[in-house]
């Protein structure tokens, strides 16, 4: 099936290596902005007959690349696209998938219906905040996962603990100490506004290494905390994997004081530290990505 990648402009390097490892070849989009700040696209590579790949997380700022993708995605549709996949890394508002106080919006599910109703007909992503959200979407969602990549990244010892950084990721976390055979410890928090409060950790501890797995690192607040707990409670060492680097507001500064030993990211969205710091590793899911496109197009 012939086919094309589109990316978004700051993902150009991600989207040459999967063209690269899949043999897609890449497609030119204009993606801009009108003078009054409303969104500017067009393809400039006709997609008539062809599958088009869109290759955009909706990471900062989210609802220009929002916005965009979803344009996009019209404008395939309109151009005679055969099929329009939309692959998104990171999806934006994935947080904002349940009623947390009365009067707030399920702004993910909106984002969901957006997407849904755009033209897209396949949906491929990596390591959602909840399983939930899968739900929302009214076109077949495919979901693939970094634990795998950060699998091969460990060598674990027989005092290895995986720590779910907060009950929501604990489904993740079994996961992924199953997969590598290891036990598992799970932090407690709530969350009284934008950051939330680490109350207490449940697990054997003492003299152990920590490997800290999330979905994403936002404000780094909660891996701050959880690693100043583990500390406290005798852990020895602490590593983290975490799929998606959204690193907002001061995360960089406040995790490269927490006295983590490695941090492993994921180039789900695009990112360029700020400064050195030598626990900063991050690995590529195109060949991840590339893998999952081409089952995409032999279905």
């Amino acid at each position: 099936m012939e086919a094309m990648i589109y990316a978004a402009p700051a993902q150009a390097d991600l989207a040459e290596e999967i063209s690269r490892l899949s043999r897609i070849p890449l497609g030119k989009a204009l993606i801009g902005q009108y003078p009054d700040g409303e969104r500017n696209v067009r393809l400039l590579d006709d997609p008539l007959g062809f599958t088009a790949i869109f290759l955009f997380s909706t990471g900062p700022p989210v609802d220009a690349n929002t916005l965009a993708l979803a344009f996009l995605a019209d404008a395939a549709k309109r151009a005679g696209a055969r099929s329009v996949v939309a692959v998104v890394p990171y999806l934006g508002y994935s947080r904002a998938e349940k009623l947390s106080k009365n009067g707030d919006p399920i702004s993910c599910r909106v984002i969901a219906d957006l997407f849904s109703g755009a033209g897209i007909d396949r949906f491929l992503t990596l390591d959602l905040h909840s399983p939930a959200i899968a739900g929302f979407f009214t076109i077949p969602v495919f979901e693939g996962s970094a634990l795998g990549l950060f699998s091969k990244a460990f060598r674990p010892t027989e005092k290895t603990v995986v720590v779910a950084p907060d009950a929501g990721g604990f489904k993740r976390a079994a996961s992924f100490a199953s997969l590598l055979g290891l036990p598992l410890a799970v932090a407690f928090k709530e969350r009284p506004a934008i950051e939330a409060r680490v109350l207490r950790l449940c697990g054997d501890l003492e003299e152990k290494e920590a490997l800290v797995l999330d979905d994403m690192v936002s404000t780094g607040a909660t891996l701050a905390q959880v690693s100043k707990l583990l500390f406290a409670r005798g852990v020895k060492a602490i590593d983290c994997a975490v799929t998606h680097p959204v690193f907002a507001n001061g995360a960089f500064e406040r995790l490269k004081e927490s006295g983590i030993r490695r941090f492993l990211v994921s180039d789900s969205l695009p990112f360029s530290p700020p400064g050195d710091w030598g626990a900063l590793e991050i690995f590529s899911i195109a060949p991840l990505l590339s893998s999952m496109i081409e089952k995409q197009l032999c279905t």
